[in-house]
This record gives structure tokens, sequence and C-alpha cells, in this order.
């Protein structure tokens, strides 16, 4: 699983209206569950609007994972999302992050 700090936009989009909420230096966790399908994992509680359906993780670097969100599990503690995106695993890009806080 590739780790990070990084900051993660959650949207809540319809039609031609759209409210996002901006989480900076967030501790994630991005892995690829499926082929078309990412799962991050988060430390902390995310803001959010009311029944968001997308999301966008962006890396330390600057790369951007996002999609419409297909299911996710949150405590206070943390949580996990999946959401639909065709990116390459970021493990494979040879990425070199900071170390980010234990997840």
């Amino acid at each position: 699983m590739y780790q990070d700090i990084a900051t993660v936009t959650i949207s809540a989009e319809e039609g031609d209206q759209a409210e996002a909420v901006d989480n900076e230096k967030v501790a994630i966790g991005l892995e690829t569950v499926t082929e078309g399908v990412m799962k991050v994992h988060f430390t902390g509680k995310l803001a959010a609007p009311d029944e968001p359906t997308h999301m966008c993780v962006t890396l330390s670097q600057g790369l951007t994972y996002h999609g419409p969100i297909a299911r996710g599990e949150a405590t206070p503690d943390g949580g996990w999302i999946t959401f639909e995106c065709d990116m390459p695993d970021p493990s494979l890009l040879g990425l070199c992050p900071p170390a980010p806080a234990a997840l």
C-alpha cells in the first residue's frame, strides 16, 4: 500500500451543482482494489458535504486520484473509501513520499 500525507477532497455533485470540502494533511494509504477501483485508508475524521458522491486524493507531489465514491466506512479514528479511478497504482510509479504517520 502506498502511504503519503495528502489532501482529500470530498464533494457532492448533482447535475451542474457541486459542493466540495478539502481535508488537508491527512495520513493516507492508497491501493488498487481491482482494475478501475481504488481504496484510500485515512486516519482521523474527514469533513464532507451531505450525501457525498465523489472524491479526490491529491498526493504530496501533486498527482491526483479522483472519481465517484463506491463505498466507505468511517470511525472517529479513521476509515476507508473505495472509488472508481483508472489511474495506475501509485506504488508502481516509484514515488518516494515523506514518511507519514502510521496508519
